[in-house]
């Protein structure tokens, strides 16, 4: 049944190959767990007090709420894919189970850093470099580019985000021209980086490293930088939303406080690099 639910999360549902291999892990945990401490339990005989306990088991191990979260998102994702499939099961998942997660800062690299990384980058690591940091993608978005995704003549790009959602980004003159340039040589179709998200993510840590002294060198920071900068204009949780690509308003506002805002201008005018 595990197996079945993650091809779904993959091939339906569109989740990054990462997030379902780490949902799988989770309930190869959880079975474990309940193998352990639940003898002669099935899918449709555990219970809500089982679960409480199994987070418990959880907590006493060090696992931070975040991590217990997770795992049981993808405990209740499967109950709730097996009842849609016809299985005649409870979910045992309660909301009100979930830990309270402490309230975390955003890890995020200064912009002069950004700016000097980016100035001494080159070949496709300043292409990288340069959509992430105007556009505040994902490292995988980024990856997922292809050629046809970008319309040079209104700026902008589109993007394939989770659940295979798709919005559109605009980025600026100075990074459409490198794009230009690298379309050149290239002369082909298809993705634009014909990498794996590991060699995407060393790139860009290695190119950041001489010029940062930030806790976390990662796409995911720059990221965080990027949403930070634009909540620090003012611009509203709805657009940035929008531009983030975030299905809940709730992620959002981490970042920033209501205002309004249009997509195109707010992003067009981002100036860390420019």
């Amino acid at each position: 049944m595990i197996q079945e639910y993650t091809t779904y999360l993959r091939s339906i549902r569109g989740y990054a190959e990462n997030t379902a291999v780490s949902y799988e892990k989770d309930l190869r945990d959880f079975v474990s767990w309940v193998r352990g401490n639940v003898p002669g339990a099935t899918w449709s005989t555990l219970t809500r007090d089982d679960i409480d306990r199994y987070i418990i088991t959880l907590a006493s191990a060090g696992l931070k709420p975040a991590t217990t979260n997770r795992r049981l998102a993808a405990i209740s994702g499967l109950y709730n894919f097996m009842r849609r499939e016809g299985y005649e099961v409870e979910n045992p998942c309660r909301y009100e189970s979930r830990r309270k997660r402490a309230k975390t800062i955003p890890n995020t690299i200064p912009a002069s850093e950004l700016r000097a990384a980016y100035d001494h980058a080159v070949g496709a690591t300043k292409v990288m470099l340069g959509i992430l940091i105007t556009t505040g993608i994902r490292i995988q978005e980024l990856l997922d580019i292809t050629w046809e995704d970008i319309d040079f003549e209104d700026m902008s790009i589109k993007i394939t985000g989770k659940g295979n959602k798709q919005r559109r980004v605009y980025t600026q003159a100075p990074q459409l021209e490198t794009l230009r340039l690298l379309k050149e040589q290239q002369a082909v179709s298809g993705r634009i980086f014909t990498i794996d998200q590991r060699t995407a993510r060393t790139m860009i840590w290695e190119s950041l490293k001489p010029f940062s002294s930030a806790r976390q060198l990662s796409p995911h920071a720059i990221r965080h930088t990027f949403a930070t900068q634009l909540a620090t204009q003012g611009v509203n949780v709805t657009t940035l939303a929008k531009i983030l690509g975030h299905d809940r308003i709730a992620t959002t506002q981490t970042y920033i406080d209501m205002t309004q805002s249009d997509t195109r201008s707010v992003m067009t005018n981002n100036n860390i690099i420019n």
